[in-house]
């Protein structure tokens, strides 16, 4: 069974290994990050503010072409991310059995233009934190995909 399949406990059911540097965790391939990505709704998108490096909570969804959007709240300037490499991650931890997994995209952000994604996207979510309105949507092309499972 592979780890996504594990999904009976509010962790998702992370598995109880060991790797072989102690740590207990476990790297999930390409497909398993993705998928685990479509399990929550919540995480961190990770980018620069003033050449300062930044993480902002952020709503999201994974979109059919496999990329992750995320609404832009209205007071930023959503041109100045156009282009830009940035980071995004999520997880889900059980902090009594510390058994989870974390997930982390890497990749070169652009602003959504298309009237009829920018219509579905509003129609359906994901919603802006606050559910207040949006200034536009950023999408991330996942070009490094990295997850691990954490057991104890």
């Amino acid at each position: 069974m592979s780890p996504v399949d594990r999904s009976d406990t509010p962790t998702g059911g992370a598995p109880d290994v060991r790797s072989p540097d102690g740590r207990g965790a476990e790297e999930c391939t390409r497909e398993q990050s993705l998928e685990l990505l479509r399990q929550t709704a919540i995480g961190r998108l990770i980018h620069t503010d003033d050449a300062m490096p930044a993480v902002t909570p952020s709503c999201f969804t994974l979109d059919s072409l496999g990329e992750v959007v995320i609404p832009l709240p209205a007071s930023w300037r959503a041109d100045l991310m156009d282009g830009e490499v940035v980071g995004f991650q999520t997880d889900r931890f059980d902090e009594q059995t510390l058994r989870g997994w974390t997930v982390l995209v890497v990749g070169r952000s652009r602003l959504v233009t298309d009237p009829v994604k920018i219509a579905g996207l509003r129609h359906q979510g994901p919603l802006y934190w606050g559910h207040r309105p949006t200034r536009g949507y950023l999408s991330i092309h996942p070009e490094l995909v990295t997850g691990r499972w954490f057991g104890s």
